[in-house]
């Protein structure tokens, strides 16, 4: 094993090591809900000095027709100092719209610790510098479940998997799991179906028990053996070209958006996760709408530059 410490459950899941240089992300806030401005996203709240802020959308395509078609795409991330985000919009025709509706998450990675209190592993997180446990997302869910073209959560909160099927994409719209069908190269919406090793979180506070407990000033558990900590390992530009993401865990998102011609017509899907081989990359999922190009070639293609995330095989 890694230097560190290692957890075993002995429950037939993966040990979790905590190694030099893990990292726990803190939650800072939730945002749902259409833009104020065109072609940005501003989300106000306290973050720590010399974190690193990490988003993590749930809905970071918005599509809007009307008789044709505008599609807004989450951009890049601009951090407004020490009081929150804005993000970018970039979107498939060059149009813009008003208002976009985005949803997700706005986290942030501590500075690495500095402490000399509790069990202290070499640039990683403090867990009882955590001044609040509201912070903290844990594992609500872990299973396999088999998916045959839509599927909603076991339970609400921000879900990544592992799956091996080069022949189909997932995708998330902030409820259900959407698996569809990329080896169909036609406008029709064709399920597909996808067996997942899947991973939910959300803001549940760990539990103090048997194994290792860590509390803050405040008496508060941040950190329990009991209940999997939200772990981060990397973020990725997610492409078309498979990139290999080092047996982690993707986070089942949206990727983009794309416009294919066929018989005449411009079909247009989102974007979804392709995983196969424990490498990743975006490829076409859920069909909106077909439109008659009038012979004008409609094809787009882009995905989102917003990175993604990626968790470490420890759930």
């Amino acid at each position: 094993m890694p230097e560190g410490i290692l957890i075993d459950y002995n429950d037939g899941r993966p040990v979790m090591a905590i190694t030099a240089g893990l990292r726990a992300p803190s939650f800072c806030a939730s945002f749902a809900g259409p833009a104020s401005q065109p072609m940005m996203y501003t989300v106000n709240t306290p973050l720590t000095p010399g974190s690193q802020v990490i988003v993590i959308p749930t809905t970071p395509i918005d599509i809007y027709s009307f008789g044709y078609y505008e599609v807004s795409i989450m951009g890049d991330v601009i951090r407004n100092g020490d009081s929150g985000i804005t993000i970018t919009v970039e979107t498939l025709g060059g149009h813009s719209m008003i208002p976009n509706y985005w949803s997700g998450f706005v986290m942030e990675l501590l500075p690495a610790a500095t402490y000399n209190e509790g069990l202290l592993v070499s640039n990683s997180t403090d867990f009882t510098a955590i001044s609040n446990q509201a912070a903290l997302m844990t594992c609500a869910w872990s299973g396999r479940i088999t998916v045959n073209g839509i599927a909603s959560l076991p339970v609400g909160g921000i879900p990544f998997g592992k799956w091996d099927n080069p022949n189909v994409s997932l995708g998330f719209d902030g409820t259900n799991i959407i698996v569809r069908d990329i080896s169909y190269t036609g406008r029709d919406d064709v399920a597909g179906t996808a067996t997942i090793d899947l991973v939910i979180f959300n803001q549940t506070a760990p539990v103090g028990g048997d194994g290792i407990t860590m509390t803050n000033a405040a008496g508060q558990v941040t950190f329990s053996t009991l209940k999997r900590p939200f772990i981060y390992d990397r973020q990725i530009q997610i492409t078309d070209a498979f990139q290999d993401i080092g047996g982690g865990f993707c986070q089942i998102v949206y990727t983009g958006a794309q416009v294919r011609m066929d018989g005449g017509y411009g079909n247009l899907r989102t974007k979804g996760v392709v995983m196969s081989g424990g490498s990743v990359r975006s490829a076409y999922n859920r069909v909106f709408g077909n439109y008659f190009s009038n012979g004008w070639d409609m094809t787009r293609n882009r995905n989102i530059t917003m990175p993604i995330l990626i968790i470490p095989n420890m759930y």
